[in-house]
């Protein structure tokens, strides 16, 4: 059994690798209140644990920065309760995860709990009646920084707008943040809302994001990206071509838009995700190399596994741009793996 005390050793590890001086307790506490203790990559009937991945296995890390710098953070997402089969329990475990873990956020208090608590029910607002086939309700995302070796930097809670009819529309009514960040039309077929989130910082400041997938070999992609998203857009597929992609196979890439707004003005995100086959490291050393100044921090996710037992694959590359800077941010991506004998 692949419990949280492996993911427990790989953060500290990583922590140590990127020179965060993290204390490795909340970093220990948080991932096994997060997870619920345990990784297992499939549940009792044999289907995938978490949606989160495409191992199953309830755990994603990864590594931020831009502009020729590392960000001194490392981040997680990951998913309690995965071993339920029922769509109303998995749900309430989760909630009660998220209002254990907003403790760890400096100057927290039941306000947030709350409001991140109400963002799950808008989305569900009947977990019962939601059929046990849907997995995966809420995905939880942890930030630690380096300026808060103690606490936790950000905590972000996902969910799926698909799952149950009008949650988009409710999340707006429900906060105006939602509301015109996604300018492509209902009807369009191209790209489809399949992801919210809401986060909040230290600070008690709130993010809100959508995110769109956007249709698979589908050659008018990039071009309706354009449309759609503006120069952003145009911006990062162009540096995705610059770090070796074919212009030409854009569209054979698997996308996600992020379309996200805090307190200034929205911004603009596209993680590229590899198909099951594709070992992207080579397109993950040359963007940290470009965004980064060094792929040491991408090295240090492989390398922060491979000391605890694991197998790291990098699953997605995010950038972002913004009108100042053009492509300022890059997030690497990377799920580890245990063997059967891993603890």
């Amino acid at each position: 059994m692949v419990t949280a005390g492996a993911a427990g050793d790989l953060l500290v590890d990583l922590a140590e690798r990127l020179t965060l001086r993290c204390d490795p307790t909340p970093l220990r506490a948080m991932v096994e209140r997060a997870s619920g203790g345990q990784l297992e990559p499939l549940a009792p009937d044999g289907r995938r644990a978490s949606t989160l991945t495409a191992s199953g296995i309830p755990l994603e890390v990864s590594v931020t920065g831009g502009l020729g710098k590392v960000a001194p953070a490392l981040r997680y997402v990951t998913e309690t309760a995965t071993q339920q089969t029922e769509f109303g329990p998995r749900v309430a475990a989760q909630v009660a995860a998220i209002r254990d873990l907003v403790a760890w956020l400096p100057n927290a208090d039941e306000a947030v709990a709350d409001m991140l608590q109400t963002f799950v029910s808008t989305l569900y607002p009947d977990p019962a009646t939601v059929s046990g086939l849907h997995r995966s309700p809420t995905w939880i995302g942890v930030v630690h920084h380096a300026a808060a070796p103690h606490h936790a930097a950000r905590l972000k809670v996902y969910g799926g707008p698909k799952i149950v009819p009008g949650a988009l529309d409710r999340l707006c009514s429900a906060w105006p943040g939602f509301a015109g960040l996604v300018s492509v039309p209902d009807h369009e077929l191209l790209f489809k809302p399949v992801g919210a989130a809401l986060e909040v910082d230290a600070r008690g400041e709130v993010n809100h994001k959508i995110y769109l997938r956007a249709r698979l070999d589908d050659v008018a992609v990039p071009m309706k990206m354009v449309r759609y998203f503006g120069d952003p857009a145009w911006e990062v597929l162009s540096e995705l071509v610059r770090c070796g992609i074919d212009a030409a196979e854009l569209h054979r890439q698997r996308f996600f838009v992020c379309c996200s707004r805090g307190t200034g003005a929205p911004a603009f995100g596209l993680t590229l995700i590899p198909k099951e086959h594709d070992d992207m490291t080579w397109l993950v050393r040359e963007l940290a190399s470009r965004h980064y100044g060094t792929p040491h921090a991408v090295d240090a996710l492989a390398l922060a596994a491979e000391s605890c037992g694991a197998t790291l694959r990098y699953s997605g590359v995010g950038l972002g741009s913004s009108a100042d800077h053009g492509v300022d941010k890059l997030n690497v991506y990377g799920t580890p793996t245990w063997g059967p004998c891993s603890a």
